[in-house]
């Protein structure tokens, strides 16, 4: 049974991670991001972080995951990704993440 929850009930972080993961999909053909390239999208120190926030979106019937298999991250629901001439934004900030690790050395 699918759990479809408005918009409203998710919330800032969770629909920036939606917006990331189909961004980021339409700009790779398909591929999905790594956790740590989800928590630089949303600015989480830590892949557990992300790894909540892709729980939670999983729960709410937005994005299936494939369990034990890498990037593998459905987008189920609709979400509009803003664009500049059919080619979709996306983007990873650069700096810290976490305790050591820096986004330039991904």
């Amino acid at each position: 049974m699918k759990r479809y929850v408005r918009e409203s009930r998710l919330g800032d972080q969770h629909m920036a991670m939606l917006r990331f993961i189909a961004g980021y999909q339409a700009a790779h053909g398909g591929i999905s991001p790594s956790y740590i390239e989800c928590a630089l999208a949303i600015g989480a120190h830590s892949k557990s972080h992300a790894s909540r926030v892709l729980d939670r979106l999983e729960w709410a019937g937005r994005i299936r995951r494939i369990p034990n298999r890498a990037r593998a991250i459905e987008v189920l629901a609709p979400v509009a990704v803003p664009s500049i001439e059919n080619v979709p934004l996306y983007a990873v900030p650069q700096g810290t993440w976490g305790r050591g690790f820096s986004g330039e050395r991904l």
